[in-house]
């Protein structure tokens, strides 16, 4: 038989055959060219064919290459294709077969007919309730329909806004691009490595505009040691417009161990033509939060941005006192603390005294001299040393001053 006549008469049977679904076992037998039998494996040829009994008896022979896809049936399957076949369309006859169907787990089969009965009937209490609806406001819905006249929609398995959702695809799009950033950078930090491509990892690197890549920058710049690649994203992030990047350079000018890192960052900062929020500096000139280093080094920076607001926080900075334990007390031993003047190391007068068992702590006064610098630079010169109550006079009539001139010019 030739080719052509064996694929007509392939094509003949399938068509035959769609038509049958006996209650023998049987499997469905998706062909690549389209269409399927159904039928009861029987024999395996010599070279692998299949060879296929029909629920109507006819015998089929199938190549593995004819195959695309078997689906196995079970004896269930066919009794159900039978019963529905055999069935009127009717509530009652749809309704008989809900029950069969719950009996053998056939959950899809189930929803099926329910909504058969309710294409006949659409105000057909049970089937309603099994699909899920809800009386509401006099109508029949479903619980997403009712959500969504609340202006609810189902997201990920639970009910948001529009706005919600809007905002978490939003979060989620930049949280994508920042993970995308990060890899990049990270082939980019390898290629430095390499003197072939170092030059193109630079270049690359300093080509960054994105503000989604901020993070990814902040993050490598955390576990960076090697301080001319942190100089390179340093100068990399502070051209991002990205509120990140504004908080790594100032944690940098505060917390950098390096004086000219410090100095870069500040100088970086006011490259960007933005005013420079004193909050963070000005928290950093809290004694009972920030030591005494991070305290000069806020009054630095506050001398440098040059905002004249930063003069009264300044003033409390004069002189601060700091609490330390000191270990090599003995127990028992009456213990005072005391500095010299202060002449080249910052050091005021202070002193605690403590009684008693375990670690004494001491009370240090310390005279913090670039507090003192950034008042004269804020002041336009003024000078009360460390006299707190002269600065804070000063200051005062400072304030009454432009009060009264204010006034005038009204």
């Amino acid at each position: 038989m030739s080719k052509t006549i064996a694929n007509a008469c392939l094509l003949a049977v399938i068509g035959l055959l769609g038509a049958f679904m006996g209650a023998a076992r049987a499997d469905i037998f998706e062909l690549k060219q389209g269409g399927r039998i159904v039928g009861e494996l029987v024999d395996r040829g010599e070279t692998g064919e299949y060879v296929l009994q029909s629920p109507s008896g006819a015998m089929v022979t199938l190549t593995r290459g004819q195959i695309a896809h078997v689906k196995r049936q079970d004896k269930v399957e066919l009794e159900y294709a039978e019963r529905s076949r055999r069935m009127p369309d009717t509530v009652e006859s749809h309704r008989q077969l809900v029950r069969w169907c719950k009996e053998h787990k056939l959950s899809k089969q189930v929803d099926h007919h329910q909504r058969q009965i309710l294409a006949i009937d659409p105000e057909d209490k049970q089937a309603r309730l099994s699909l899920g609806y809800q009386r509401h406001r006099g109508h029949w819905m479903t619980r997403d329909e009712i959500m969504q006249s609340r202006g609810l929609i189902l997201y990920k398995g639970e009910y948001r806004t529009a706005q919600d959702i809007a905002l978490r695809e939003k979060k989620a799009k930049r949280e994508s691009a920042e993970a995308k950033w990060f890899r990049q950078i990270r082939t980019w930090r390898l290629w430095l490595n390499d003197p072939r491509r170092t030059q193109q990892a630079v270049d690359a690197i300093e080509a960054i505009r994105d503000p989604r890549a901020a993070v990814a920058i902040n993050r490598h710049l955390e576990r960076e040691e090697d301080q001319a690649v942190r100089d390179l994203l340093v100068a990399t992030l502070a051209e991002l417009d990205h509120p990140a990047a504004v908080l790594t350079l100032v944690d940098l000018s505060l917390a950098d161990p390096l004086h000219e890192v410090r100095m870069e960052c500040l100088d970086l900062l006011l490259a960007r033509g933005n005013p420079i929020r004193l909050t963070p500096y000005v928290n950093a000139l809290d004694q009972r939060h920030y030591s005494n280093e991070i305290i000069n080094r806020a009054a630095e920076a506050l001398k440098i941005i040059g905002n004249p607001a930063a003069i009264s926080p300044l003033i409390d900075a004069l002189v601060t006192t700091h609490r330390y334990r000191n270990t090599d007390a003995r127990p028992g031993e009456l213990s005072a603390s005391f500095s010299p003047s202060g002449q080249g190391n910052g050091l005021g007068g202070g002193g605690g005294l403590s009684l008693g068992g375990g670690p004494k702590v001491l009370e240090v006064h310390r005279k913090n001299v670039d507090a003192r610098h950034a008042l004269i630079e804020l002041s336009g010169g003024q000078n009360f040393e460390f006299d707190e109550t002269a600065w804070r006079r000063w200051y005062i009539n400072e304030q009454i001053q432009e009060f009264v001139d204010t006034r005038r010019d009204q």
